[in-house]
């Protein structure tokens, strides 16, 4: 059967984060979503897969890097991340050892980063992000190919800091049913696929940057923030 899974989504738990768990599943549900997983930055928000609202939320992390962020998904337990940005490849080994599958995430969001090489430590490649394009049209297009050109299965995500957003993009896998077991099997065998369904809009994220602006507080923060939404705003009106 076909699994749908939005493997990148974020909590109020991330600073930048708008909605709660319970909003995430209802989203979900709505979208006709079966899972998303819950990779909050360098956090692990849940311990454990649950269900709520019928759809399964399953434990993850967004690792911040020297070199970009990395998906840590079905690792066996939480772990913290280092407090000093490590490297990819300390990441990823960080989150094999907890026997989890590192994807990286949204890898060429900007247009002239080279990640030949980084290929030796991932597990996958997330090539359908919908908040990729914000500095690099061609980002998934761009991991897309660098994920065929090393033998890594793609996956699909939102990057959802909103309930609104969840599902923009997803991953289709084919799986013998629902379960968080089925899942991780389907997806560590390649048994996968990114699949787009829209871009999220700019004003989207400067939102989700002005809530971890009034979150850090401070009168110079919340006017940056302010400033980034009416940016982000002009772009989406005048399509640039």
């Amino acid at each position: 059967m076909e699994v749908k899974v939005d493997f990148h989504v974020h909590s109020a738990a991330s600073l930048d984060g708008r909605s709660e768990l319970d909003e995430l599943a209802r989203a979900a549900k709505k979208r006709g979503l079966d899972a998303v997983a819950i990779c909050d930055h360098n956090r692990f928000t849940l311990a454990y897969p649950e269900t709520r609202e019928g759809v399964l939320l399953l434990p993850g992390c967004e690792v911040s890097t020297r070199s970009g962020h990395v998906l840590a998904l079905f690792c066996g337990e939480p772990f913290a991340p280092p407090e000093e940005l490590p490297s990819l490849e300390g990441a990823a080994e960080l989150i094999h050892s907890h026997g989890g599958v590192a994807v990286l995430a949204h890898p060429f969001t900007r247009a002239d980063i080279d990640r030949e090489g980084e290929e030796r430590y991932l597990d996958g490649v997330e090539s359908a992000n919908a908040r990729a394009y914000f500095h690099n049209p061609r980002a998934n297009q761009t991991a897309a190919e660098f994920a065929a050109r090393h033998g890594l299965f793609e996956t699909g995500g939102s990057d959802a800091h909103h309930a609104g957003e969840v599902g923009n993009c997803h991953t289709a896998l084919e799986c013998r049913d629902r379960s968080p077991e089925a899942v991780e099997a389907a997806l560590r065998a390649g048994r996968c696929r990114p699949v787009f369904v829209k871009n999220t809009c700019r004003t989207r994220k400067g939102l989700s940057q002005f809530r971890a602006a009034r979150r850090r507080g401070g009168v110079k923060n919340l006017c940056v923030g302010a400033a980034y939404i009416a940016y982000c705003a002009a772009r989406d009106i005048l399509h640039i």
